[in-house]
């Protein structure tokens, strides 16, 4: 925050945030103003340029250590766009990237890694200044040719010991066991896991780890861990389907753990629909903390992430990387369990 002098002048140190709010507009329109000043109307750019004087507003436009010629262009590339489970992470490394003077431009791979290094192929040709990438499964052409080219590489939404060059996220190994584990200390005997395809996804293929091995350390028998094959159908409409599939083969379920709080919103509402009680007679338990899972009746259950430091702390350590600070090239975030309404709480 800034402090007022009795000249009613705002103080040094001001954000753009601060001078988006003063001028009534929004930091993208503020970074334009000072990127692209012809791209803004008269009117509006004399009110930015006015609350950017009135604040006392210096922007960091990493003169000192951009190079000639550079583009102010960072790129990021998702798995999909249909839905929130992203738009954080994005929204964190926006805000820090603006702050900055950089523009952000994304592209959805639709979780299919050979789309997504004739992304990176095409994103490369705009030259950015650091790509952000989700997840550690790229195609070893990927690889090659982001290690070749040099440029500043954050790697998001799981961790590793041997990134591309530079990671951000959570161990989703760790965090599904402890879903799990909390599901089995709730009273809970027969858990299904409800998952996405892993052969192009760690995240998915680590989370599947992690229920087996705290099923098989409670002395339990996993069941046959359910696969949703279409990952891009990421709908409530797929939760359910999946619920009335598992009991359906498996009547003795008595707690279903989804990897995604969209598939298990879906499964709570076919339960009310079914008149199935929740989470007496089956447990819904969830991943994300998406705002669907706080809204809906009962609460859910989820496995909570933190998808929006992870897109600020990414663009953190681009802007340490492109201005020459030294920055650890690794950063686990951790997650928390969420016990709401959906489950039992443990007993033991």
């Amino acid at each position: 925050m800034v402090d007022n002098d009795k000249t009613g002048r705002l103080g040094f140190g001001a954000t753009m945030a601060e001078v988006a709010a003063l001028a009534g507009v929004t930091k993208m329109t503020v970074s334009r103003v000072l990127r692209h000043p012809e791209k803004v109307t008269p009117a509006t750019r004399a009110r930015v340029t006015e609350a950017m004087a009135t604040t006392g507003y210096v922007p960091n436009r990493l003169a000192g250590s951009l190079t000639a010629g550079a583009t102010g262009l960072v790129a990021a590339i998702v798995p999909t766009l249909r839905h929130s489970l992203f738009a954080d992470t994005l929204e964190g490394l926006a805000d820090v990237l603006s702050e900055a003077g950089l523009d952000l431009i994304v592209s959805s791979s639709a979780y299919r890694t050979d789309v997504e290094e004739s992304q990176i192929r095409s994103l490369l040709e705009r030259r950015p200044e650091a790509l952000v990438l989700t997840g550690l499964t790229h195609t070893p052409g990927a690889r090659d040719l982001l290690r070749g080219f040099g440029l500043p590489v954050v790697e998001t939404w799981e961790t590793g010991d041997e990134p591309i060059d530079m990671v951000v996220g959570y161990s989703n190994r760790k965090a599904a066991h402890a879903m799990t584990r909390q599901l089995l200390l709730a009273g809970y005997e027969n858990i299904v896991f409800v998952n996405g395809p892993s052969e192009n996804n760690e995240r998915a293929r680590h989370r599947a780890e992690g229920y087996l091995s705290a099923m098989r350390e409670a002395g339990k028998e996993p069941p046959p861990i359910h696969v949703v094959h279409d990952e891009g159908a990421i709908l409530p409409e797929t939760g359910a389907n999946a619920l009335r599939a598992v009991r359906k083969k498996l009547p003795e379920t008595d707690a279903l753990f989804f990897t995604s709080d969209v598939f298990a919103v879906g499964a709570v509402l076919a339960c009310r629909e079914a008149g199935i009680a929740v989470p007496d007679a089956i447990g819904i338990a969830g991943f994300h903390d998406l705002e669907i899972g706080r809204v809906v009746s009962p609460t859910l259950t989820t496995v909570h992430v933190p998808a929006l430091e992870m897109g600020r702390r990414a663009g953190e350590m681009i802007l340490a990387r492109l201005s020459g600070r030294r920055h650890g090239a690794r950063e686990e975030l951790g997650f928390s369990i969420l016990q709401r309404a959906s489950t039992r709480p443990p007993t033991k």
